[in-house]
C-alpha cells in the first residue's frame, strides 16, 4: 500500500494522501494489524498543521457532502486522552451554557480513555442523543442537542478498535471535536497536548468558526482546570490568533489540585453533575464547571469577557435556571 510506504518514510501528507489514509482506516476489508501499523507510524511522525485540516475536512466529507448549518451553533468539548480521570466537566457545563440561550451541539462519545464518556453519562441522566437530522428541532426546543459520534460517523467503528490498541492518544483524539457534523459558528475545544494548540487553533480557523477558544488546562487537562495557568488560543474570524493564559484565582475561584476533580463510574458522575446543577455542590467541582461555562459563554458572545461569563454561570446555577434546563431535557 503506497500510503504505508509514505508514512514509513516520514513524508508529509497532502490532501489526496490524507484521503488515502482515511480510506485505509475505514476500509472493513483491511486487517486491523495493518491499520494499527498505519496509525502508529503516523502517530510517531511529526504532524503538520495542514495535515490536521486535510484529515478533518476529508473525514467530514465521508459522511456530509454539505454540512448542516444552524446560525449560532456551538460545541463545547475536550479531546479526551488526558488520563486525568476527571468527571464530565464539559457535559455539565453545557447545561449551564444552554440555559443562557446559547445553542449547543455537543459531539460526544463513549469512553475510550476514561471511566465515563459523555454518552455514558447521558445514559445515566436519561437523556437520549439526537440524530443529526433532528438536531435543529431539538435546538429550537431545548437549546442543547447531544450528538453521538458513533451515530454521526458510523464509519468510525472501523477506527475505534485501532485507537484502543494504541498506547497513547492519536490524531483521532484531536479530530473528534473538530468533525462535529454541523458547521459551527462557535467552539470551545480542550486538548490534552499543549504542543498541538497552534495546529488545532489554525484548523478551527480553517473550518470557518466565527469565534473559538482552543485551550490546554493546567496540569495537563483537556478542560480549563483550577491548578494553575491555562493556555488559551483565541480564534476570531478575520483576525490573527491570540494567545494568553488564564488562572482560576484571577476570577475569584479556588486554586486546587486536579486530583479534586476526579470522577468515577457513570452513576457517580451523574450524581456529581446533578449536584452541581441543583446548587448543592460548592466544592472545586462546581468551580471548574463554572470556569469552563464562563469561557463558553464568552465564546458564544453572551458576555463580553470571561469574568462576566463566570458570574453569569454562577447566577444560572444559583437561580435554578441550569437545573431547569436539565429537568426540561429529562421530561420533568
Amino acid at each position: 500500500m503506497e500510503i504505508l510506504q509514505q508514512l514509513e518514510k516520514q513524508q508529509h501528507l497532502n490532501e489526496e494522501d490524507m484521503k488515502s489514509f482515511i480510506n485505509l482506516m475505514i476500509n472493513p476489508e483491511v486487517e486491523n494489524q495493518v491499520k494499527y501499523k498505519a496509525l502508529k507510524t503516523y502517530t510517531d511522525k511529526e504532524m503538520q498543521q495542514t495535515e490536521l485540516t486535510f484529515l478533518t475536512k476529508s473525514l467530514i466529507k465521508t459522511m456530509y457532502k454539505e454540512q448542516p448549518y444552524y446560525e449560532g451553533a456551538m460545541c463545547v468539548c475536550g479531546t479526551g486522552g488526558d488520563k486525568s480521570g476527571s468527571f464530565n466537566i464539559s457535559t455539565t457545563a453545557s447545561f449551564i451554557v444552554a440555559s443562557a440561550g446559547a445553542l449547543i451541539v455537543k459531539h460526544g462519545n463513549k469512553s475510550i480513555t476514561s471511566n465515563s464518556g459523555s454518552t455514558d453519562l447521558l445514559n445515566q441522566l436519561n437523556i437520549n442523543t439526537t440524530k443529526v437530522n433532528d438536531v435543529i428541532n431539538t435546538l429550537q426546543q431545548y437549546n442543547l442537542a447531544f450528538v453521538s459520534a458513533t451515530e454521526s460517523y458510523p464509519i468510525m467503528k472501523y477506527i475505534q478498535p485501532i485507537r484502543k490498541m494504541m498506547s497513547k492518544p492519536t490524531i483521532f483524539n484531536l479530530v473528534g471535536p473538530l468533525i462535529n457534523p454541523f458547521k459551527l459558528t462557535y467552539q470551545v475545544m480542550g486538548i490534552y497536548d499543549p504542543n498541538q494548540l497552534g495546529n488545532v487553533a489554525q484548523t478551527v480557523k480553517d473550518l470557518g468558526r466565527k469565534k473559538a477558544i482552543v485551550l490546554h488546562g493546567a496540569g495537563g487537562m483537556d478542560e480549563a482546570s483550577l491548578s494553575g495557568d491555562n493556555l488559551i488560543y483565541e480564534v476570531n474570524a478575520g483576525k490573527d490568533i491570540e494567545t494568553y493564559t488564564i488562572n482560576a484565582k484571577d476570577f475569584g475561584l479556588r486554586n486546587v489540585s486536579n486530583d479534586t476533580l476526579k470522577g468515577g463510574t457513570p452513576e457517580e458522575n451523574k450524581a456529581i453533575t446533578v449536584n452541581i446543577l441543583n446548587g448543592q455542590d460548592h466544592t472545586s467541582k462546581r468551580d471548574v464547571v463554572v470556569l469552563n461555562a464562563g469561557i463558553a459563554l464568552y465564546v458564544a458572545e453572551k458576555v463580553n469577557d470571561i469574568q462576566t461569563g463566570i458570574n453569569l454561570a454562577q447566577y444560572l446555577i444559583d437561580s435554578g435556571l441550569a437545573m431547569k434546563q436539565y429537568l426540561r431535557m429529562v421530561g420533568n
